[in-house]
């Protein structure tokens, strides 16, 4: 197991090479320990993630487009888009998923007409 270990890894035959590259690695760990100390002012930093995979985006959309295709009339449809909780910034999305579903039909419904007016 050792040896299919060296070689996938690229470590050398040796033990002790791979209880350096623990050693490194422990160091590693504690330089990172550092950002993770208190603050000065004795409180805990916090680090932000940023989610870049636009969940909720796509979760909005399709938020959007099943209230715009389940609702019966338009007023419904407004009514219910109207007291949805969109996040400030993207109000623009509403406006983009009405075009969307109009531009998917194959002749035009007075029903997107409405919706958007």
């Amino acid at each position: 197991w050792k040896k299919i270990r060296a070689e996938i890894l690229g470590e050398g035959s040796d033990d002790d090479s791979g209880s350096d590259s623990g050693s490194e690695s422990e160091s590693e760990d504690e330089e990172e320990a550092p950002d993770q100390e208190l603050a000065p002012s004795g409180e805990k930093k916090t680090v932000v993630i940023e989610d870049l995979s636009e969940t909720d985006l796509v979760h909005l959309r399709r938020t959007i487009y099943l209230t715009i295709m389940s609702s019966a009339t338009f007023e419904e449809c407004t009514h219910k888009l109207a007291k949805m909780d969109i996040p400030d910034g993207r109000e623009c999305e509403l406006v983009n998923m009405i075009i969307e579903c109009c531009s998917q039909e194959r002749t035009f419904l007075r029903y997107y007409g409405l919706v958007s007016g």
